[in-house]
């Protein structure tokens, strides 16, 4: 009777293994993801290489987070990003960079703002 008791439960902790192992994974492929906040740098721009989704152009910026941490990113594009503009990039632990979008300077957290550089005034990025 003990020696089944133990399998069951052998069995049981196995299956929990598997879920939590299986809802990270799927939080990692398809969760929210983290933000980003990066300004444009258009000498950082490169021609993408191999594995690039068919984007021709290939961005490596320094990132910073809604709480000031720092780290590089990197992501592809279909285009050369307009010089100067903030955006917010959506990262996922196993994709990367899945999503990107321009940001007002006002929609980026004061932590990460006092990490880049502030508009210059009268490029309309000012409030």
């Amino acid at each position: 009777m003990m020696k089944r008791a133990v399998k069951v439960l052998v069995v049981f902790a196995l299956i929990g293994v598997a879920a939590v192992g299986a809802w990270w994974g799927y939080n990692q492929m398809f969760g929210a993801g983290e933000a980003w906040y990066v300004q444009v740098d258009n000498t950082r721009l490169t021609q993408a290489g191999e594995n690039n989704n068919d984007f021709p152009y290939h961005y490596d910026l320094p990132a910073v987070d809604a709480a000031g941490a720092e780290r590089e990113l990197g992501f592809d594009t279909s285009r050369e990003l307009r010089e100067g503009a903030y955006l917010h990039l959506t990262t996922l632990a196993l994709r990367g960079v899945v999503r990107w979008e321009e940001v007002a300077w006002e929609e980026i957290p004061a932590p990460a703002q006092e990490k880049l550089a502030p508009p210059v005034e009268g490029s309309g990025d000012a409030a």
